[in-house]
């Protein structure tokens, strides 16, 4: 009777030590890998890295005061959210060239048959969601000529296209349906959206954290700058 007893007692506490031991060798073996995963996670984090030419970048060393703080400030910053990404490159930057119109693009046309030179058309179309300012075949041309990236405060169409081709394109959202040709606009003239204001000559960094617009060309410093 006594030895059942023993028996009896003994098995269960042998089962719970062997799977308190699993657990622990379990816990341990997570813990292993979630050191290893922040580690390998660790190090594609940069911070500030003037080699990576980011609007973060950007913004770190020339918007340097508190976002709280009322201060005349010479880098201008696109609304949050308010323009999408659809080309092939989505960090783009250079002088910008500007397109004022409507629901029209002859000369959104024009000013992309010109040589880039790295330059970034910014097209005014008034916000328009009736019908796209941008197509791939204009698209394919800005390419070809070199322009840097286009940004439309409209829309575009032909987007699975553009967003192979080497060229950044910034809009508001796609539109199947084509812009009329009657009223061609106005060309190289101030145009202002999502809370700026775009001159002939500006320069304009774009990726995917957002737009900044500076009246120079912006340098960044070899001084790094804490998140």
């Amino acid at each position: 009777s006594t030895t059942t007893s023993t028996t009896t007692t003994t098995a269960p506490l042998a089962f719970f030590s062997a799977t308190s031991r699993a657990s622990a060798s379990q816990r341990t073996a997570a813990e292993a890998a979630a050191a290893s995963s922040r580690r390998a996670y660790s190090s594609l984090l940069h911070g500030f890295d003037a080699t990576r030419a980011g609007t973060a970048e950007y913004a770190d060393v020339h918007y340097p005061d508190p976002i709280d703080v009322t201060v005349e400030r010479k880098v201008q910053v696109m609304d949050a959210g308010y323009l999408r990404d659809f080309g092939g490159v989505t960090r783009f930057s250079g002088m910008a060239s500007t397109v004022k119109c409507f629901e029209n693009n002859p000369l959104v046309r024009a000013a992309l048959g010109e040589p880039g030179e790295g330059r970034v058309l910014v097209v005014d179309g008034g916000g328009s969601m009736r019908c796209a300012m941008l197509g791939d075949n204009l698209a394919l041309m800005a390419a070809e000529n070199g322009w840097s990236g286009v940004i439309v405060n409209g829309c575009i169409r032909d987007s699975q296209d553009i967003g192979i081709m080497h060229l950044g394109v910034k809009a508001i959202a796609t539109h199947p349906v084509k812009s009329s040709k009657r009223d061609p606009g106005m060309r190289d003239v101030p145009v202002s959206f999502a809370g700026v204001t775009v001159r002939p000559g500006d320069w304009v960094y774009a990726d995917m954290d957002g737009v900044l617009v500076s009246p120079d060309r912006l340098k960044l410093s070899e001084v790094e700058t804490s998140e």
